[in-house]
């Protein structure tokens, strides 16, 4: 990839359209399908054999997005912990479309994130690494562009995404992917899809599966002023169809299954005792060693191989991260900067404040804000 994409994300294969052209719509009193968003009727039992012939819409949301939750954490069903790195605005663009009982994602961020959590509770989830630029990891398993992540429901997304990352993410509730997957020798057993795993498949069956995504994706921009019946059936066929027949080609015993790697092991240990001692609780590196029964070389040196930082230095980030998505919580469950920072362990208001703009590119109460306003024009 020349200098010129790599500066400028709005010049790459994957994201050159102009997000700014669709925006998100807000139904009015009427027909919903008036507003440009809502899709007809969706014939089930047609469409997929299923017994029940329920209406289903279609729903379309594009729009940029400027920073890493706003990515990843704020959609219906999603539980994920989501910490950013480096310092600087994580901005990128994102595609999300509801269709029937199905969902994508695609979209694409530039950034170094740490994401942890359950991306679908109801959902089996295949994600796909469109582009990449960068260390990506899943469960301290190196993952690569074109590879491929089932996370069955309830799952954990455990990652690290670093640089430029363009994905997509199918949902699809277990009986449509397995009725889907009959049509695919090896993939209809239930034991296949027991576990989260990380598929590699052969070269050509990475750019079809691309060419796939990428296709459903334009057709979801340009039909963003409503999604007809006929659309709806096609792309929950062929984003399913396109992503299985991808993890088809991998040869038998390919896929590689969760087993959490003794680095990513640490890292996930030494969250959890966080979490179990709750924000306010100063927490030691020692208390963190002692929990976990290992040395504090150990514990350092799994932190700089999985994601590059200290253990000290990452806690810190988490809760600032933290401090973020509860702002931007903040027009459905009110609060203020100040109650905020002092849930998560920032005594000194006046350094959380400068911290935060040198994280976020802004301040804790433009966050506040934005969020509050947001939820008045709702």
């Amino acid at each position: 990839m020349d200098n010129e994409s790599a500066k400028d994300p709005h010049l790459r294969s994957w994201s050159s359209t102009d997000w700014r052209q669709n925006e998100t719509v807000t139904p009015v009193d009427g027909d919903p399908s008036d507003d440009g968003l809502v899709a007809g009727t969706l014939d089930e039992r047609r469409s997929f054999g299923a017994r029940s012939a329920a209406v289903v819409l279609g729903q379309v949301v594009a729009r940029e997005t400027q920073g890493a939750h706003e990515v990843w954490a704020h959609a219906a069903g999603r539980d994920l912990a989501v910490t950013q790195l480096t310092p600087e605005p994580c901005r990128g663009h994102l595609l999300r479309a509801t269709l029937g009982d199905m969902g994508f994602d695609a979209g694409a961020f530039d950034g170094d994130l740490r994401v942890r959590g359950i991306i679908d509770q109801k959902a089996f989830s295949l994600v796909s690494v469109m582009e990449q630029e960068g260390v990506l990891n899943q469960w301290g398993h190196l993952v690569e562009e074109g590879d491929i992540i089932a996370i069955p429901p309830g799952g954990e997304l455990d990652g690290r995404f670093q640089g430029h990352v363009a994905y997509a993410v199918v949902t699809a509730p277990w009986d449509l992917l397995m009725q889907r997957a009959e049509a695919f020798e090896g993939l209809a057993e239930p034991g296949f899809w027991t576990g989260p795993a990380i598929y590699s498949p052969p070269p050509e069956a990475r750019a079809a599966c691309k060419r796939v995504l990428q296709g459903c994706s334009s057709l979801l921009r340009a039909l963003g002023g409503g999604v007809p019946s006929s659309a709806v059936a096609f792309l929950r066929n062929e984003l399913l169809d396109g992503v299985l027949t991808a993890v088809a080609k991998v040869q038998v015993g390919g896929g590689r299954r969760q087993g959490v790697l003794n680095a990513a092991r640490i890292v996930r240990g030494a969250e959890d005792f966080v979490e179990g001692g709750g924000a306010r609780q100063a927490v030691q590196i020692e208390d963190i060693c002692l929990a976990l029964n290992i040395s504090r070389r150990t514990l350092y040196r799994a932190f700089h191989d999985l994601l590059g930082i200290s253990p000290k230095a990452y806690l810190r980030l988490k809760a600032m991260s933290a401090a973020r998505a509860r702002l931007l919580d903040a027009g459905d469950r009110p609060t203020t900067v100040t109650q905020v920072a002092l849930d998560q362990g920032f005594w000194e208001l006046g350094r959380f404040a400068g911290a935060y703009r040198a994280m976020f590119g802004e301040s804790p109460s433009e966050t506040l804000r934005t969020a509050q306003g947001d939820n008045l024009r709702r």
